[in-house]
């Protein structure tokens, strides 16, 4: 396995789409479109993905027999809880909590200053927003810790990237999981990346301090919203591939020692298909000594 070339505050926010006004294709074309205009210019960000999920059943892409040996356990509402979550890159806690300070993005006649048309007031249009709480939405924002198995290389055209989210058994350690099964899912042939991830046991540590103490995320129903979503997994597995069939091919080759991994280290165990809109390319390298995109 790769050794990470640097850590880096890596935040998954799940955003469940705003019912009453948008479809799921709609709020696609809001967040990509536009919203992630104003956002990829959070300060110092250095890496901006926005995964939403395929309108393709996983079963009807890789067929029934292959999704019904390889799931387990699939929570059936676990898409009812989001339609797309950004994976945010910053170098460190701090820089996460700075990052909303405006940059100097306009270029007028006295120098470069800053935009004053810089906003993310489309949240609450565009995501589920909270009732009796004009200007909020519903944030579930999460810190995660990442394994880079093998580094992601892009291709110029859409790829098949597939997200492998994960309950383990209480008895079995991140570390275990780490030691044993990314060993042997790292060794699918034919990947173009693949990525772990294991979400933080703290489920306030990508919220505290970038969302106020009296928001939405912090009253009862917020916490007890994050918690009933956190309890249906305990990390996530980020595959590439250039083709669905690619997947298909890599995972009959392994089938074996992967299925029984699986059952001796997972509760539950799916898969959803996700299409990945690249925003900022990540960076885990050194910062420059200038600014950067």
């Amino acid at each position: 396995m790769k050794v990470n070339p640097k850590k880096v505050f890596k935040v998954f926010a799940f955003l469940k789409r705003n019912t009453t006004l948008l479809s799921h294709d709609e709020y696609r074309a809001g967040h990509v479109g536009y919203h992630c205009g104003q956002s990829r210019r959070l300060k110092n960000i250095r890496g901006y993905l926005v995964n939403i999920w395929s309108n393709t059943p996983f079963a009807d892409r890789i067929g029934t027999d292959l999704y019904e040996q390889i799931t387990r356990n699939e929570p059936r509402d676990f898409l009812d809880w989001w339609d797309g979550f950004p994976e945010v890159y910053f170098d460190n806690q701090k820089a996460w909590l700075n990052a909303v300070n405006a940059e100097p993005n306009r270029a007028t006649a006295d120098g470069l200053v800053a935009d004053p048309d810089w906003s993310m007031a489309d949240g609450p249009v565009l995501f589920d927003p909270v009732p009796d709480r004009p200007g909020e939405f519903k944030p579930c924002h999460l810190l995660m810790h990442e394994h880079i198995l093998i580094p992601v290389e892009r291709q110029e055209h859409k790829s098949f990237k597939l997200m492998q989210f994960f309950k383990h058994k209480p008895n079995i350690s991140n570390d275990q999981v780490l030691a044993d099964y990314a060993t042997a899912a790292s060794k699918l042939p034919g990947m173009n990346g693949c990525i772990l991830n294991f979400r933080d046991p703290d489920q306030t540590a990508a919220m505290r301090g970038f969302y106020g103490d009296d928001t939405w995320g912090f009253s009862d129903e917020g916490i007890d919203h994050r918690a009933r979503f956190c309890a249906m997994w305990d990390g996530a597995v980020e595959y590439h591939f250039s083709h669905s069939n690619d997947f298909v091919a890599a995972r009959r080759t392994l089938h074996n020692e992967l299925s029984n991994l699986e059952s001796e280290l997972f509760d539950s165990v799916w898969y959803v298909e996700v299409d990945e809109n690249l925003i900022v390319m990540p960076n885990r390298n050194p910062a420059p000594n200038y600014y950067f995109r």
